[in-house]
C-alpha cells in the first residue's frame, strides 16, 4: 500500500507545475486517477514499474502529438447530455468507492460500481462506530461551512460597514477553507486519541519520505539474462499506447467541460498540456495522468479562482514527500472519504432531466445511456458508449436530411417542383436524395414536371454525391425531364468542373423560367442550347411566380405514377442563361 500511495505521491506533483503555466481550466487537477490507475494495472499484466513508466512516456508522445496536429475539434463532439451523464455517473461512482472507508470497512478490494455495492452490503455488518460517527460528524460541519458564505450580514437595504464586510469576508473564508479545517481538527482528534494510546479510527497511514530522483524512463529493460528491447516493451504494452491516451484525454476535457463555466475549453491546449506533463512526469516515475474528477471537485467546491491552484496543491505534495510524511499518519481515513463526498455530491446533475425531457428526447435519451453505461461497464467504456450514441444520431442527420418542396408557377403559367434540402448533400444521403429528387417532379395527375434544386443551404458534396447526381441527370434525361440547379456556391460549381458533370446551373429565377419558357422547342432535335445573358430588363420584369404550395415534406412511403411529357436536356455553363438560337 505504502509503495502505491508513494507512486501516486510521484504523480500528482509535476503535473501541478506545468498545468499552472499551460492549463485553460482553473478547477482542474492533473494527477493520478482511479481510471487510470486500473487501466494501467489491467494493461501491464505483471509487467515491472519500468514498463509502466514507459507507458506513461508514451501516452504523452500520443497526446502531444495529438495536440500538435490540432485534433482538439475531435472533443467537441463530447455533447453536454454526454458530458452532464459522465460526471453524474463519476461523483456515484466516487460517493461509493468512498463509503468502505466512510463506515470503517477496509478488509475488501472491489472492480466497479456494481461489485463495490455488492460488497459494500456483504461486509456492512463489519461497520466500525467510531469511524462512522466521524464520518457523518464531518459531512455534517463540511455542509454547515459550506453555507457560511452564504450568511447574510447587515440590512440589504443600506450599505455595509466596514466592520460588516470584514466579517462577511471572514465568513467567505471559513467556508472556503472548510475542508483544510475539517482536515486539521479530526487530525488532531485523531493525535489526542492516539497519545493516550488508544486509537479508535483507521488512519492513513505511514509514507516513506523523500523526492524522486530525475531520470529518463527506461527504453530497455534487463530480464534475467535477456534484455527487453524498446520495441519488445512496446509489443509487450499493446493497445495501451493508444487507449490510454485516448481515455486520458476524453476524460481530461470532459472534466474540463463539467467545471468550465462562461468560456469553452480549448480541447488542443489541454492535449498539449497533459502530453507535457505525462512526458515530464515520466521522469519522475509517474503514473499515467489526466485531469482528477475528484481533485477537481474540491478545488471546484474550495472556491479557486485561476490555474495558480496547482502550485500550491503541488507544492503541498512536495512538502509532504519531504517533511510533512510523518503527519499525514493521524489523518483518518474517514474524513478523507467525508471530504471527497461532499466535494462531489453537487456535481451529480439532476437538474438536467426536466428541461432535456422538455426539449429533446433523444438528448434525454444519451444522458440516461451515458449515465448507465459508466455505471455498468466503467467510465472510460461509458464515456465512449455516449460518444458513439451522439455520432450515431449525428451520423443519420447527414443519411437523412430533411428536403422541404413547392410546385411554383412561372409567369406563362407552367409549374416546376422548387426541392430544398436544408443541408449539405454528402454519401450517405446521396441516394436517398435521388430517389426524392425522382418521385418529386411528378404532379398529382402524372405529369412530369421540371425540377429545381435549391443549393442554398449546401455547404458541400463529396465525389459520391456527385456521381449520384450525374446518374440522376441522365436518368431524368432518358424521360425528357429538366434537371436545374437553383444558387449553386463558385466551390461547388468546381467540384462539378473537376467532376466533368454537365448540367444547368441559375443563379436567379429569372434564369428559371428563360429555362423553362425555351424548353418548349421541339425535342426531336435533341440539340443542346447555347446560354445567354440574363436578358432584358423589359424580360426580367415580366417575369411573376406564384407558390401552388409551400413547404411541403417529401413523404418517401408515398408512390407516384409515370407518364412521360416532353421536355429539353440544357448543357450546363456557369451563371448562364439559355436563348433560342
Amino acid at each position: 500500500l505504502t509503495l502505491v500511495v508513494n507512486f501516486g505521491l510521484y504523480s500528482a506533483f509535476i503535473g501541478g507545475y506545468i498545468y499552472v503555466f499551460l492549463g485553460t481550466v482553473k478547477e482542474v487537477s492533473i494527477g493520478p486517477t482511479a481510471v487510470m490507475s486500473l487501466l494501467t494495472y489491467e494493461f501491464l499484466h505483471g509487467h515491472g514499474i519500468e514498463h509502466m513508466v514507459l507507458l506513461t512516456f508514451l501516452a504523452g508522445c500520443v497526446e502531444l502529438l495529438m495536440g500538435i496536429l490540432n485534433l482538439g475539434f475531435l472533443i467537441d463532439f463530447i455533447s453536454t447530455p454526454v458530458t452532464s451523464g459522465f460526471t453524474s455517473a463519476y461523483s456515484i461512482i466516487i460517493i461509493a468507492s468512498q463509503l468502505k472507508y466512510l463506515f470503517g470497512l477496509q478488509k475488501f478490494k472491489t472492480k466497479g460500481f456494481i461489485d463495490n455495492v455488492t460488497k459494500l452490503l456483504q461486509h456492512i455488518h463489519e461497520t466500525k462506530l467510531w469511524d462512522t460517527l466521524l464520518g457523518i460528524i464531518c459531512i455534517l460541519l463540511l455542509l454547515a461551512l459550506r453555507k457560511f458564505k452564504d450568511i447574510h450580514v447587515g440590512s440589504a437595504s443600506k450599505e455595509l460597514t466596514e466592520r460588516q464586510k470584514k466579517l462577511k469576508k471572514a465568513f467567505w473564508f471559513i467556508s472556503i477553507s472548510r475542508n483544510a479545517i475539517v482536515v486539521l481538527l479530526s487530525a488532531y482528534i485523531a493525535f489526542l486519541f492516539e497519545s493516550s494510546g488508544y486509537s479508535p479510527f483507521i488512519l492513513s497511514g505511514k509514507l516513506d519520505p523523500g523526492l524522486p530522483a530525475f531520470t529518463l524512463p527506461a527504453f530497455s529493460v534487463q530480464q534475467g539474462n535477456s534484455t527487453v528491447t524498446f520495441p519488445e516493451m512496446c509489443s509487450e504494452l499493446g493497445a495501451a499506447i493508444i487507449i490510454i491516451p485516448l481515455v486520458a484525454v476524453l476524460a481530461n476535457v470532459a472534466i474540463a467541460k463539467a467545471f468550465s463555466t462562461g468560456g469553452s475549453v480549448d480541447a488542443t491546449q489541454e492535449m498539449l498540456t497533459l502530453g507535457i506533463c505525462n512526458i515530464f512526469g515520466s521522469c519522475f516515475r509517474s503514473l499515467p495522468t489526466c485531469g482528477a474528477f475528484t481533485r477537481s471537485a474540491v478545488s471546484n467546491a474550495s472556491g479557486v479562482r485561476t490555474p495558480m491552484m496547482g502550485l500550491y496543491s503541488a507544492t503541498l505534495i512536495v512538502l509532504a514527500l519531504s517533511l510533512l510524511t510523518p503527519y499525514f499518519y493521524y489523518i483518518p481515513r474517514a474524513t478523507l472519504a467525508a471530504m471527497l463526498i461532499t466535494a462531489v455530491v453537487f456535481m451529480i446533475d439532476w437538474e438536467i432531466f426536466k428541461p432535456v425531457w422538455k426539449t429533446s428526447k433523444r438528448d434525454l435519451f444519451i444522458v440516461v445511456l451515458t449515465f448507465v453505461s459508466c455505471l455498468t461497464v466503467g467510465v472510460e467504456t461509458g464515456l465512449l458508449i455516449g460518444i458513439a450514441a451522439n455520432l450515431t444520431f449525428l451520423i443519420y442527420m447527414w443519411a437523412r436530411p430533411s428536403v422541404h418542396m413547392s410546385t411554383n408557377k412561372i409567369s406563362t403559367g407552367d409549374q416546376y417542383i422548387m426541392v430544398t434540402p436544408d443541408i449539405g448533400l454528402m454519401y450517405p444521403a446521396a441516394d436517398y436524395f435521388s430517389n426524392i429528387v425522382f418521385k418529386a417532379g411528378i404532379s398529382e395527375n402524372g405529369i412530369f414536371l421540371p425540377v429545381v434544386i435549391d443549393f442554398e443551404y449546401m455547404k458541400g458534396m463529396d465525389y459520391t454525391s456527385v456521381m449520384t447526381l450525374k446518374v440522376l441527370m441522365s436518368t431524368l434525361k432518358e424521360r425528357q425531364q429538366y434537371l436545374i440547379l437553383y444558387r449553386v456556391k463558385p466551390h461547388i460549381k468546381q467540384i462539378f468542373d473537376n467532376s466533368d458533370l454537365k448540367i444547368s446551373c441559375c443563379e436567379t429565377e429569372e434564369d428559371i423560367e428563360k429555362i423553362l419558357t425555351v424548353g418548349k422547342v421541339d425535342f426531336a432535335r435533341s440539340e443542346t442550347l447555347p446560354l445567354m445573358e440574363n436578358g432584358s430588363k423589359e424580360h426580367r420584369k415580366s417575369v411573376k411566380k406564384t407558390h401552388v404550395q409551400e413547404d411541403s415534406i417529401y413523404n418517401e412511403n408515398e408512390t407516384y405514377p409515370l407518364e412521360p411529357i416532353i421536355n429539353i436536356n440544357v448543357d450546363y455553363q456557369r451563371h448562364r442563361s439559355p436563348s433560342l438560337e
